[in-house]
């Protein structure tokens, strides 16, 4: 059974890049454990950041993706609990990358206006949206999970990097222990006023704190 993670706004029918990371999951073992019924597992958090931070790069530019999460994770639904997740069958994500038209309001799809390289791991495009979508997979590295990726702009124009909601089927041989994890880009200047402006719309926090946007000059 592929694993749900929840929609984040309602603009994905606008083509924006946020969507759900239903089934690079990674499993590493021959038997998958079994989600819980009814929409249960923990809730954890994750960080990333872009880096060099700017608002503007040169084509032949490299933009690196950090991520990093602790294998002891506090539950968000229980606080009070810490939970050893470094036996998972594996956590993946989606990160899409866009460039919003002024003039359509809509978000073009952008893949191909970057090299992508994995530093940590997998980077792949996504099956089904492969113009507009990677897919990402962590690894493990000592008391965490990093995924590092690299982009290298390839063409002219403004564009939208989302990193979306991570998700994992479970621990191996332990049913009930799905999770999703909780995105925030972490960079201070993501020019998410510009990109608003230029789809005519307002976003959420939760969509918002995904997003990071730049000119390639």
């Amino acid at each position: 059974m592929p694993f749900s993670m929840h929609t984040i706004t309602k603009h994905l029918k606008r083509g924006l890049v946020l969507l759900s990371a239903q089934f690079f999951l990674f499993a590493q073992c021959n038997k998958e454990p079994s989600p819980c019924r009814g929409g249960g597992g923990y809730a954890f958090l994750a960080t990333a950041e872009w880096s060099p931070e700017k608002t503007s790069y040169q084509v032949g530019d490299t933009l690196y993706l950090t991520s990093r999460i602790p294998k002891r994770l506090t539950d968000q639904i229980n606080t009070s609990m810490v939970v050893d997740y470094s036996n998972t069958v594996g956590i993946g994500g989606i990160i899409g990358i866009s460039r919003p038209d002024s003039q359509t309001k809509q978000n073009i799809p952008a893949v191909d206006s970057f090299r992508f390289l994995p530093v940590e791991e997998a980077v792949l495009r996504h099956p089904d949206k492969p113009e507009i979508l990677l897919t990402s997979k962590y690894n493990t590295s000592g008391s965490e999970f990093v995924f590092r990726m690299m982009l290298i702009c390839q063409k002219k124009g403004f564009y939208a990097l989302a990193v979306d909601d991570l998700g994992s089927k479970g621990l191996q041989g332990k049913n009930c222990s799905n999770a999703t994890f909780d995105m925030s880009v972490t960079n201070n200047n993501r020019n998410e006023i510009r990109y608003q402006n230029a789809l005519g719309i307002t976003l959420d926090p939760q969509s918002l704190k995904k997003l990071f946007c730049f000119e390639v000059q």
